[in-house]
């Protein structure tokens, strides 16, 4: 545990949009993909551009409809897309996850979240199983697929890419007593058919209507004080907003690229890159975590590099060493043996 100065840094931000069938959830987020990515990469074609977006669709390809379509002043090209079947398990998701970042992909649309939870193989499901009708193992049961839940919660919202998730809306209800004092069910309005604190998650969270009009019920960026429609420029203005701050990436390159020089610069700084590196298992220095290289470089960044002349002495002790070895006698031996 250190204090250390509060620093914005750089992240890539998980939205979630939730609506009604109809209202223009898939439609939406492609916007915004587009608009981030051209932002992210505007010195590639539009369809290189399209190739970095990919869509996760389990709305039985559904999204497919947009493809090579025109809507709005948006040219919607070919998107990567995995039609994503039953069962909704949090294995397969992640598996699609790695599939989209191997193409290259940095904007990762769900369309939609409501199958991990309420689809076959879903959250609720694996819950049911474990329960295996006997409502007395429901905490039991909530208890084993807790940890499925926390990886899918930090597959969707962990920064390694931008995400966009989709929701479906279901009605919600309430008990309330009316004037009479009885008790009756009201309606309380459309919420997402999902967990109830997952849109809480996300840095921002939308809900459509039927017109096509979002609003903001969570918003990190505090930009999105009113009802809006959807555009490309919505997009644009996120990836503008998120990239403020610390580029994390940019300075993991940089922490890795200063390791590997420092680790040249003499055999003590060889001997203890070694080390360290075989303390955490010599695993690629991609994969480890940023306050760990840091320390690496510290530690390197204290060991004193030998001047030219302490070089020199050494090179010849080490000639002597070898030339006085026990085990290879100098010359004069053998002329004493003769």
């Amino acid at each position: 545990m250190e204090i250390k100065k509060a620093k914005r840094e750089k992240i890539k931000v998980p939205i979630m949009i939730t609506g009604a069938s109809g209202s223009g959830k898939t439609v939406s987020a492609l916007f915004i993909a587009k608009g981030i990515i051209e932002k992210m990469h505007s010195d590639l074609s539009e369809q290189e551009q399209w190739e970095k977006i990919g869509v996760i669709d389990t709305e039985h390809k559904r999204s497919l409809l947009y493809a090579d379509s025109t809507i709005g002043n948006v040219d919607i090209g070919e998107f990567l897309h995995i039609d994503f079947e039953a069962p909704f398990t949090v294995q397969r998701y992640i598996q699609a996850f790695n599939l989209f970042k191997q193409a290259g992909v940095e904007v990762v649309i769900v369309d939609s979240l409501t199958h991990a939870w309420s689809g076959e193989g879903g959250i609720l499901e694996q819950v049911e199983n474990h329960q295996r009708g006997n409502s007395k193992n429901q905490m039991l049961a909530w208890n084993k697929v807790k940890p499925l839940e926390k990886e899918f919660l930090k597959l969707v919202t962990g920064n390694s890419m931008y995400v966009i998730g989709t929701s479906r809306s279901k009605q919600a209800y309430d008990m309330e007593k009316n004037e009479q004092g009885k008790t009756q069910v009201v309606k309380l309005g459309l919420k997402p058919d999902q967990k109830d604190s997952l849109e809480y998650e996300f840095a921002i969270a939308l809900r459509i209507d039927q017109d096509h009009i979002a609003e903001a019920t969570k918003d990190n960026s505090n930009m999105f004080n009113m009802p809006f429609k959807i555009t490309k420029e919505v997009g644009e203005k996120i990836y503008e907003w998120s990239s403020e701050g610390i580029d994390l990436e940019k300075l993991k390159d940089e922490l890795i690229s200063s390791i590997t020089e420092l680790a040249t610069q003499s055999e003590n700084h060889e001997n203890m890159f070694k080390e360290l590196h075989s303390k955490i298992n010599n695993v690629p220095l991609k994969n480890v975590k940023t306050k760990v290289l840091e320390r690496m470089k510290e530690m390197l960044e204290k060991i004193e590099v030998p001047s030219v002349e302490q070089q020199s002495e050494n090179e010849l002790d080490e000639e002597q060493t070898e030339f006085f070895d026990e085990a290879n006698p100098p010359i004069a031996n053998d002329f004493e043996k003769k």
